[in-house]
């Protein structure tokens, strides 16, 4: 009888929200992480530090716990209308990491951390590009994208020609992101690949079983098609 073959994991590079760390997003996903035990789930820190801008009205961080952002949000608001100051550098940390670390299958974005990934798969020229071992995205809590910079190369992506497997995960009672904001950034990916996924929680990522094999059949599909 010829040796049973393990399966390599599937291996999912995930990208923490705002004012948010590595640490404090693995243990809010720990859940998940415990059930789906054929997904190797990698998390990282932004190299920018959080700072303050008043912006969090209940930023209380008693604990000392390091956090951090992808790019910083100045005191106005609504979360929708800022410049993504340091998207960039983000991106080409993330895209280093990836070349030193990876491969990696996918790509996991809560919050700030699925606009990154939004807009990595823009490929926008001069910028670094979306390495090749990434065979789809995971977006949670995606808000608009209304940077005046990627904006209008979003606005003009042709998403037909956008082949990268997208699920998007939204809470129907997320009060920070709703779901109609998620759904705007649905919109702009392709509907051939592009999946929405909406869970009876807040701005968080589900641990459901439904949601467990909603993950599950999409990787399948990006993985094998």
């Amino acid at each position: 009888m010829a040796a049973k073959v393990d399966q390599p994991k599937t291996r999912i590079l995930v990208l923490h929200g705002f004012y948010d760390s590595a640490e404090n997003r693995q243990y809010q996903m720990r859940s998940l992480i415990r059930s789906m035990k054929d997904i190797e789930f990698v998390f990282i820190n932004s190299p920018f530090s959080f700072v303050d801008y008043e912006f969090l009205r209940s930023s209380d961080n008693s604990s000392n716990e390091q956090r951090y952002q992808w790019m910083s949000y100045k005191p106005e608001y609504p979360v929708t209308n800022y410049n993504y100051d340091t998207i960039k550098e983000s991106i080409e940390y993330i895209v280093n990491y990836i070349h030193n670390n990876g491969p990696f299958d996918g790509l996991l974005g809560f919050s700030q951390g699925a606009i990154v990934c939004a807009t990595m798969v823009l490929n926008i020229p001069n910028w670094p590009i979306l390495p090749s071992c990434i065979k789809f995205v995971i977006l949670i809590g995606c808000p608009p994208i209304n940077d005046e910079t990627i904006k209008p190369i979003l606005e003009t992506f042709d998403k037909q020609n956008q082949l990268l497997p997208s699920l998007h995960v939204s809470g129907m009672n997320d009060t920070l992101i709703t779901t109609d904001m998620s759904e705007k950034m649905y919109k702009y990916f392709n509907p051939l690949v592009a999946e929405f996924y909406s869970h009876k929680g807040g701005h968080y990522c589900p641990n459901d079983s439904d949601f467990r094999q909603k993950l599950r059949d999409f990787i399948q599909r990006a993985t094998h098609s």
